[in-house]
């Protein structure tokens, strides 16, 4: 998404104009998620994806479109249905819906600065926000496209505008930092769209664990950042990738870091005595998620000091420990694949669970071979 935003902002500082299309919802198997983004200049040229195949051609040719006519700024809402067929014809394991919005950006600027603002809130310069744009509307008195811009902390805000009808759903998924369109009771159809600093993984301590997990956390987008005291552990030949490298004590480091709800932390220490301090010092911060690496056992011991210490019970219940799903894996490979499984799952909002063929649907497809069968037979 940042290139997306940054590559935009670049054009609208140049004097062009540029079209915007957003996966605003999907139903059923689609090849992009909600939040994919595609940038289509005047000349043809694009960046970021939304799925490729047919799909991405249709969108960019009208966006092409809306380009080469010079009226004014519009937004247009589309939806495009991926059935068996076309799926089958454009490669695509997939049969769902997906739905756009394409917004006509001029350089004006409210545009430039409209951006800007988003591509600081990505990039730490400034705090988290969130977008709610008509996408769908049953009021021709509210144009599509029709946007409303809110800080984290002004959430509340929401509810004095009179433009929503019940602002309730609305900051219910702005407060869980997802993505999502909302349909509410006058019809109308919002997309809320949250824009925040990449998750980042803090991990405390540079051992085997640390050294498995950070290369996989970094590959799926993760800012890394290793803290340990021990230099010969915690250095950027072992972790070229990192993006901090702290040595200092856990309870120092992690007093010092800039740890957001955006954040999680994966507590791997050389000992119990730095698991404890590190995890006390964690459940202080508004990360996100705090995961301690170890047996059962060391979760028993480690609980029962935090509430010796007085950490509320709610703090305690909320580390994940034993931290990751149940792989059985051991070797710290395995162990790093089955947190990042569980960090993934909390990032992007699934259940962790088998997506095996249900029985339902199994049941469907072999009906389906035997009438065929028989049909065939009869013939």
């Amino acid at each position: 998404m940042y290139e997306v935003i940054e590559k935009s902002l670049t054009e609208l500082e140049k004097g062009k104009n540029i079209v915007l299309a957003t996966v605003v919802n999907t139903k059923g198997s689609t090849p992009q998620k909600i939040g994919s983004k595609l940038l289509i200049r005047k000349d043809g040229s694009t960046v970021g994806t939304l799925g490729g195949g047919c799909v991405e051609g249709d969108i960019w040719f009208e966006s092409k479109t809306m380009l080469e006519d010079d009226s004014l700024e519009e937004s247009r809402y589309r939806e495009y249905t991926l059935n068996q067929e076309l799926a089958e014809q454009e490669g695509l394991v997939c049969g769902g819906t997906m739905f756009f919005l394409l917004d006509k950006l001029e350089p004006n600027k409210s545009n430039v600065e409209y951006l800007r603002t988003l591509q600081n809130s990505l990039n730490g310069k400034e705090g988290g926000k969130s977008t709610i744009t008509l996408v769908d509307s049953k009021n021709s008195n509210i144009m599509i496209g029709t946007k409303k811009t809110y800080d984290f902390d002004q959430t509340s805000n929401i509810k004095n505008d009179e433009i929503f009808i019940d602002s309730n759903q609305i900051e219910d998924v702005i407060n869980n930092r997802q993505s999502k369109c909302v349909k509410l009771d006058d019809g109308n159809e919002w997309y809320v769209e949250i824009y925040t600093t990449p998750s980042t993984l803090l991990i405390c301590g540079g051992g085997h664990i640390a050294n498995s997990l950070a290369p996989l956390a970094h590959k799926l987008n993760f800012n890394v950042w290793i803290t340990d005291d021990r230099k010969e552990f915690a250095n950027s030949n072992r972790f070229p990738n990192a993006e901090r490298i702290v040595n200092d004590l856990p309870e120092n480091a992690l007093k010092n870091l800039p740890v957001t709800e955006n954040t999680y932390i994966i507590i791997a220490t050389r000992g119990h005595r730095y698991d404890l301090v590190a995890t006390q010092a964690a459940v202080s911060t508004d990360a996100k998620y705090i995961g301690l690496v170890g047996s059962m056992r060391k979760a028993i011991l480690v609980f029962e000091d935090l509430l010796k210490n007085g950490i509320p019970e709610d703090k305690v219940k909320a580390i994940r420990s034993p931290v990751g799903l149940d792989l059985r894996g051991r070797s710290p490979d395995e162990i790093a694949v089955s947190i990042i499984a569980e960090m993934l799952m909390i990032r992007e909002g699934g259940t962790g669970l088998s997506m095996a063929m249900p029985g339902n649907i199994w049941k469907k497809i072999t009906s389906k071979i035997n009438n065929l069968v028989t049909n065939n037979k009869i013939k």
